[in-house]
């Protein structure tokens, strides 16, 4: 299964280098709701993980990226199964997309098993 999250340069940078980190993501995330919870969100769809990184709060007009995991479905399945994952429907958006939400206890699996990249697909909004 392939992912796409989308952020601003810096954090992609991070999550390409050295992965994903509870206690960063949990800073960033203290500054602003989430609709699931404290946790990783990546898209479905790489067009809907574009409009999101368009509005990173780390993008402070120094750009934007969409990075992409790609993940055994096996293991997304046990992530699901144990409740530490889930998929959803995006809500307040002018779009119908679908993401997956990691709980924080999951992002050692991730960093394991996960392959992360730049993502391969092109800027592109869904409208």
């Amino acid at each position: 299964m392939i992912l796409y999250h989308g952020t601003d340069l810096d954090s992609a940078l991070t999550i390409l280098n050295e992965g994903l980190d509870a206690q960063r993501l949990s800073s960033l995330q203290a500054q602003r709701p989430t609709q699931l919870g404290p946790g990783w969100y990546a898209a479905m769809e790489p067009e809907a993980a574009w409009f999101f990184a368009s509005l990173a709060p780390g993008n402070r007009g120094d750009g934007y990226t969409v990075v992409e995991l790609e993940l055994p479905d096996e293991i997304v399945e046990r992530l699901i199964a144990a409740g530490q994952a889930k998929i959803t429907v995006i809500h307040n958006v002018p779009f119908a997309a679908e993401q997956i939400w990691f709980d924080v206890a999951t992002f050692a699996t991730l960093n394991h098993v996960g392959i992360f990249r730049p993502s391969r697909s092109k800027e592109g909004f869904i409208g």
